[in-house]
């Protein structure tokens, strides 16, 4: 007689007896989730799962009798805390796919971002990323209704994007900014993404224009001259690492930047990457290509390189001229020795 409690398969016995937990993909989300390409966005899919998981109620039960007695959260402020370098380290994508994905939740509806001001360690901390989760949305995209299209008969296919109003910073930008925590509250960020702070937040709007990536990777393309040093240097990858280093600066959000082992105003750094252009460009993998120092940040020298750029390329280049014009004339001075010599023979 079969075993009730066995398939004929071992494979699917034996994941009888996993507990597998973690984030959960409904299929109907490659349909709904899809980037203007008509292909499903990925990196936004799997960042909402996270989100999504994160939003799951645990389960209270008494010790005792096992009954549900309750639910709680997952994390302790009334919004989940997170940050977009931590979501990119967690899925190993880039930083700028991880804003961009976060844009297009935000775009769709299903997310809301607010940033807010907490305290940790004693310290200010502003621009903290909270995410708000719009279950109503996140239940139309996950069992999307499929209406018949007037006259035609098309069944529709897909989500209707969100109509309303995005975050201002497109790219990974201010919605909200709320008020600092008490230091008894304001905990900081943990390295599993969870919030550590109880408050009541009161939210007003910030007025802050930022450009999204894409209009500043469209303008830093521009401001280098992009087409033609990849022109000059086909093979050179640096220059688009180059390119996504400024697109960083001129879209960040800090207060400030660090520049040289020095805090610096976020508005000064940004002033002087609006000034960088291709001859500056050229200059620094120059100057990366005569380095024999081994960098342990190269990021930070790249900003670093750049910022200096302004204020150094004429000097460069004309210490680079004098020191060719001092080696010609040695050379034509040996070159005249050289002549008199073999005159006298």
């Amino acid at each position: 007689m079969k075993n009730a409690f066995e398939t004929g398969c071992p494979a699917v016995d034996r994941m009888s007896r996993l507990q597998i937990t973690g984030n959960v993909i409904p299929v109907s989300w490659f349909k709904t989730i899809r980037k203007e390409t008509g292909k499903p966005n990925l990196n936004a899919i799997i960042i909402l799962a996270d989100i999504v998981y994160w939003y799951r109620p645990v389960e209270v039960r008494d010790e005792v009798t096992g009954q549900l007695i309750g639910l709680k959260k997952r994390f302790a402020a009334d919004l989940l805390q997170r940050n977009y370098q931590q979501m990119a380290d967690q899925f190993g994508i880039t930083k700028r796919d991880t804003t961009n994905a976060v844009v297009e939740l935000e775009k769709l509806g299903v997310i809301r971002r607010v940033f807010r001001t907490v305290e940790k360690g004693g310290h200010l901390v502003s621009n903290v990323l909270f995410l708000e989760l719009n279950v109503d949305v996140l239940e139309a995209l996950t069992y999307p209704k499929q209406p018949a299209k007037k006259d035609t008969g098309e069944v529709r296919r897909g989500y209707h994007r969100f109509e309303g109003e995005v975050s201002p910073k497109s790219g990974g930008g201010i919605t909200e900014n709320g008020d600092t925590l008490p230091p008894e509250m304001g905990k900081g960020i943990t390295q599993n993404g969870e919030t550590n702070t109880k408050n009541n937040y009161r939210e007003y709007n910030r007025d802050s224009h930022i450009l999204s990536f894409d209009e500043a990777q469209k303008h830093v393309r521009g401001q280098i001259d992009y087409d033609i040093l990849k022109f000059d240097y086909p093979y050179d990858e640096r220059i688009d690492e180059i390119v996504g280093i400024m697109v960083d600066v001129m879209t960040s959000t800090a207060q400030e930047i660090r520049v040289n082992k020095e805090n610096k105003p976020a508005a000064v750094v940004k002033g002087q990457f609006a000034k960088i252009g291709k001859g500056h460009v050229e200059y620094v993998l120059h100057c990366l290509d005569e380095n024999q120092t081994k960098a342990r940040n190269i990021r930070a020298v790249l900003i670093t390189a750049l910022y200096n750029s302004v204020h150094t390329i004429s000097s460069y280049y004309g210490n680079l001229y004098q020191y060719h014009q001092s080696q010609c004339q040695v050379q034509d001075i040996w070159q005249g020795e050289g002549e008199a010599k073999g005159g006298k023979i």
